[in-house]
C-alpha cells in the first residue's frame, strides 16, 4: 500500500493558506471573529505559515457547549484561525483519504451525503426486494467521545509517512478527548477510524447491501442467518480492532414491518417517508409561522430546507395537508422547466428546440437530468382541423452520457439550439444516449 511523504509543505504554502480561508471562511463573512481576521489578512496567514513552519503552531483552547439535536451532544468550538489551519490540511489530504473510503460511507465526503445515500437505498430496494428483505440497524455507543487516539494515529499513518505533517495531526488529535463534534478534521478521522470496516464487510464478507452514514449503519440482506453473522463480525471486530461498543438497540428484523428508519426517512420497498419526529418539527414550524400572521409564500421561502427535505420522499399528501404543495416556488427564479412529461425514447431521432435544463436528485438517481425542449406535433383546431405548432415538453434520465455532455452548456430559452437526441448501443445489452445535431 502506498505511503504518502512529502506533504507538509504543500499545506503550510502561502497559496495554501489563502486557499483554507476562503473555505474555512465562506458564508461566514458577516462573522465578527471572520471580519477581525481578514482585516489583516495577509499577516494573519503568514503567521500561522510561520507558526507551523516552526513547529510553533499549538490548537487553541476550544469553547465548549450543548447542543440537542435532539439528543445531548457536547459541540467543541474553535477560534477561526484554527479553523484555518485545518482547511490547510484537509485541501492537500483529502484526496487521498477518500480514495481510501468505499462507495458505501457517505457522510461528510464531497458528492454524497444524505439524499444520495437514500436514493441507493432506494434504488437497491427497488431493484431486489428479495435480496433486501431482512435489516440489521445498528449504531455504536458514543462514538466520537470514545475514538481512541492512539489507535487513529495507527490508521493515519497507514497511508501518511510525512513526519511534520504527522506531528501536526496527532497534535490537533491530542487537543480534546476523543474526536471534538464540530471540528472540520473530525468528520473526517471518523470516516476513517471505520474505513478498514467497510472494505472488510464488503471485500470479505462479500456484503452487497451496505450503507454507512458516520456511525449509523445498515445492513440488508435476504435472510436473519446472514444479517446476525455480520452482526457478530462488526461487534467483534469494534472491540477489538477499534475499542469500540455498539449501543444496545441493535436489531435485525423483516423490512416490511416497519421500514428502514435511517438518514432521516423510513424506507419500504414500495415507498418512503420522513421520519416521524421530522414531519412533526415541520408541522410545529409551519404552526408557528402562521401563528405570527405570516403569508404562505413567506412561510414556504423560511422552511424552504425542511420542505427540501421532504421532497425528497413520498410526502406529497403531508404537504398538500399543511398547504405547503408549492414547493417549486421557493426554488430560484427561473429554475423551474415546465412541460408535459415524456419518455425519452418517444423522442429519440426527432428535432428538438433545446429550451432548458437542471441536474439534481431523484427517487433512483444520485444525479438526475431534467430536459425541456419544444418538439413540433399537429395540434387541434377548433374547426376540427390540426395544425403544426412547437409544443414544449419535459423528460427526465438518469444518463450519466447526457449530463456530461451538458455540463456549463448556457441555453438562451429565447433561442433555442435545434438538435436531436440518439440511443447508441452498447456490447452486453448495454446503451447510451447523445445528443447531436438535427439532420
Amino acid at each position: 500500500m502506498k505511503r504518502h511523504g512529502n506533504l507538509y509543505k504543500r499545506v503550510i504554502a502561502f497559496d495554501n493558506l489563502q486557499a483554507a480561508y476562503e473555505h474555512a471562511s465562506k458564508g461566514k463573512r458577516h462573522r465578527p471573529e471572520v471580519q477581525a481576521f481578514a482585516l489583516n489578512l495577509e499577516e494573519n496567514l503568514r503567521e500561522i505559515g510561520r507558526e507551523l513552519e516552526g513547529r510553533a503552531y499549538h490548537t487553541s483552547d476550544y469553547s465548549v457547549f450543548t447542543k440537542y439535536e435532539p439528543k445531548e451532544r457536547l459541540i467543541y468550538k474553535l477560534p477561526f484561525r484554527d479553523r484555518v489551519v485545518h482547511w490547510a490540511i484537509m485541501l492537500v489530504i483529502q484526496p487521498t483519504w477518500v480514495n481510501n473510503f468505499t462507495r458505501d460511507a457517505y457522510a461528510c465526503v464531497k458528492g454524497r451525503g444524505i439524499h444520495p445515500c437514500l436514493n441507493k437505498l432506494r434504488r437497491d430496494m427497488h431493484d431486489d426486494p428479495a435480496g433486501t428483505a431482512y435489516c440489521l440497524k445498528l449504531d455504536i455507543r458514543k462514538f466520537y467521545p470514545s475514538i481512541d487516539h492512539e489507535i487513529l494515529k495507527r490508521v493515519i499513518r497507514v497511508k501518511i509517512k510525512d513526519p511534520d505533517l504527522l506531528w501536526l495531526l496527532d497534535e490537533i488529535i491530542d487537543s480534546a478527548a476523543g474526536v471534538p463534534i464540530g471540528n472540520y478534521l473530525s468528520q473526517f478521522f471518523a470516516n476513517l477510524y471505520l474505513s478498514e470496516l467497510d472494505h472488510l464487510l464488503k471485500e470479505r464478507l462479500k456484503a452487497r447491501y451496505y450503507y454507512r452514514y458516520a456511525d449509523d449503519i445498515v445492513l440488508l440482506g435476504a435472510d436473519k442467518g446472514t444479517l446476525s453473522g455480520y452482526l457478530l463480525f462488526i461487534n467483534d471486530y469494534l472491540n477489538n480492532e477499534r475499542a469500540l461498543d455498539l449501543k444496545r438497540n441493535y436489531q435485525v428484523y423483516p423490512v416490511e414491518s416497519r421500514g428502514v428508519d435511517f438518514v432521516g426517512y423510513v424506507t419500504r420497498h414500495a415507498y418512503c417517508l420522513a421520519r416521524k419526529r421530522n414531519k412533526q418539527n415541520l408541522c410545529r414550524a409551519v404552526s408557528r409561522a402562521r401563528g405570527r400572521g405570516l403569508p404562505d409564500g413567506e412561510i414556504r421561502l423560511k422552511l424552504a430546507s425542511r420542505l427540501g427535505f421532504m421532497y425528497h420522499c413520498d410526502s406529497n399528501h403531508l404537504l398538500n395537508t399543511i398547504g405547503m404543495k408549492k414547493f417549486s416556488d421557493v426554488q430560484k427564479a427561473g429554475g423551474n422547466l415546465e412541460g408535459t412529461k415524456v419518455k425519452i425514447d418517444n423522442i429519440l431521432n426527432r428535432t428538438l428546440q433545446l429550451t432548458g435544463y437542471k441536474t439534481g436528485v431523484s427517487r433512483y438517481h444520485d444525479t438526475c437530468l431534467t430536459m425541456q425542449f419544444k418538439i413540433e406535433e399537429q395540434v387541434p383546431r377548433a374547426d376540427g382541423t390540426t395544425r403544426p405548432e412547437w409544443v414544449q415538453h419535459i423528460c427526465f434520465t438518469g444518463s450519466q452520457a447526457l449530463v456530461k455532455q451538458l455540463e456549463g452548456v448556457e441555453i438562451n430559452p429565447d433561442d433555442p439550439p435545434f438538435c436531436k437526441i440518439i440511443k447508441q448501443d452498447l456490447d452486453g445489452g448495454r446503451c447510451f444516449y447523445k445528443i447531436v445535431d438535427p439532420d
